[in-house]
């Protein structure tokens, strides 16, 4: 099994960062902290986990409903204000769908289609599900975003909260994220399993999916940082032989650091890197 250090980046491919940026920036309450020709870093001020959104070109492919990153909001009638704004500022930023706002499971959520290709949600959770277990509800800041830090728009998104995978089987998927890559299991229900990293409050909601149409490309992955090169070269060793990894692609060493790119059962992407 791994020991990862942390669930530290998610990985997204767009179409044009120069698209797809302000998205982020103006409707998502994050900043760019590194860019590059083709590929660019965000964080929400409130959450560690970075985004790495790497540009695909105009032939880039929509993504699956299913994978997509969310945002969560401290109050529930701030998703009927994202609602509004998005609607009205959807030829502004590209928005390819606007949903209306609905709720179940205690949240209330709006999605969105940015014009690379992939679905965003703005959601809040109701203090009721935490009350009754459901940790991944719990706030995951400690310093809520006020409206003067995000004017004009009537709502405030406070962290950067989760992302989604599609799987084959729910059960057998828990059982490779918590057993070979040592993610803790973090609830779920009927219909999802979440994982996270026990040391960090943002997830992942695992969705099993009839009939998958549409799998991901490596520019779409989750990266778990490991302790030290050397730990890199044991897992690149140990996961070539690990029932349920579908591929291992070569360790690559550069500055001190090591890295690879793995699929899993799901044919859904990681990499593993050193810290």
């Amino acid at each position: 099994m791994l020991k990862p250090r942390g669930l530290t980046h998610g990985h997204y491919e767009c179409r044009a960062l120069d698209e797809t940026l302000p998205v982020f920036t103006d409707l998502l309450a994050m900043r760019v902290v590194e860019r590059s020709k083709t590929e660019a870093s965000v964080e929400h001020p409130n959450t560690e986990w970075r985004l790495v959104i790497h540009e695909g070109g105009p032939d880039a492919p929509d993504k699956p409903h299913n994978n997509h990153y969310g945002v969560r909001v401290a109050r529930a009638e701030e998703v009927d204000a994202a609602h509004a704004y998005l609607e009205a500022n959807k030829a502004r930023y590209g928005l390819k769908r606007v949903s209306p706002p609905r709720s179940q499971h205690f949240a209330r959520s709006v999605y969105f289609e940015e014009p690379g290709g992939n679905t965003l949600e703005i959601e809040h959770y109701d203090a009721q599900a935490a009350a009754e277990g459901r940790t991944i509800a719990k706030p995951h800041w400690n310093r809520e975003l006020k409206e003067h830090d995000f004017p004009g728009r009537g709502y405030v998104p406070q962290a950067l909260t989760h992302g989604t995978l599609e799987c084959d089987d729910k059960e057998a998927s828990a059982a490779f994220y918590s057993g070979v890559l040592g993610l803790q299991i973090a609830g779920g229900g009927r219909l999802s399993v979440y994982i996270k990293h026990r040391a960090t409050p943002w997830y992942l909601v695992v969705l099993p999916i009839k009939r998958r149409k549409k799998f991901l490309s490596p520019a779409n992955r989750f990266t778990l940082t490991l302790g030290s090169p050397a730990e890199i070269e044991d897992a690149h060793a140990e996961l070539r032989s690990v029932k349920g990894v579908t591929e291992v692609q070569p360790l690559q060493r550069r500055g001190g650091l090591a890295s690879f790119l793995f699929a899993d059962l799901n044919r859904n992407w990681w990499e593993a890197t050193s810290s």
